[in-house]
């Protein structure tokens, strides 16, 4: 069994999720219900500057184009994407 802390937003009461995944919908044991999204989770993602993003070595591109397309950061990648963030390369919202 997994062990996740969350602190409800609402209440401010911290409890176990007993998951996996940080990703998705939990409820806390007052009710409230809210969303929690994983630092490892991409959404809505897009390359931006296809000029610069073809100057990287056909192995980081390919990375780069399966992180967008899966939605996960591997742990090893998050430098790499958080660069090409700020340089404006990829956005992601």
């Amino acid at each position: 069994m997994y062990v996740n802390k969350m602190k409800c937003p609402v209440c401010g009461v911290e409890f176990d999720t007993g998951r996996k995944e940080f990703s998705g919908v939990v409820t806390c044991p007052n009710g409230h219900t809210f969303t929690v999204i994983d630092s490892n989770t991409v959404i809505d993602c897009e390359i931006r500057d296809w000029d610069r993003f073809a100057k990287l070595p056909p192995s980081m591109q390919n990375a780069v184009i399966e992180i967008i397309q899966s939605g996960k950061i591997p742990e090893d990648m998050k430098t790499l994407m958080r660069r090409l963030r700020e340089a404006g390369i990829v956005v992601c919202t």
